[in-house]
């Protein structure tokens, strides 16, 4: 797992492990990046269903199910590989 995605990935992921609510204000403010990569990577969690939006705009939540970080990486490496 390398690259500048799965790391925007981890790190985004990391702060919901907690399972709260959180701004992704207050996600890019912490991690000192622009605020549309945030969004990128909770759009792709999301997507994936490692994550959930909240009601509120710009919220989002670790989603309690059986998804793994470790596939949704897979599956955006996979997707950026050429085809042979």
């Amino acid at each position: 797992m390398a690259g500048a995605k799965p790391m925007l990935l981890w790190y985004v992921w990391i702060r919901l492990v907690d399972g709260a609510w959180h701004r992704l204000d207050d996600i890019s403010k912490q991690l000192h990046l622009p605020k549309n990569a945030v969004e990128w990577a909770a759009k792709f969690l999301c997507d994936k269903g490692m994550a959930e939006s909240g009601f509120e705009e710009g919220e989002i939540r670790l989603h309690q199910g059986g998804a793994r970080f470790e596939d949704a990486v897979k599956t955006l490496l996979s997707s950026a590989k050429p085809p042979r």
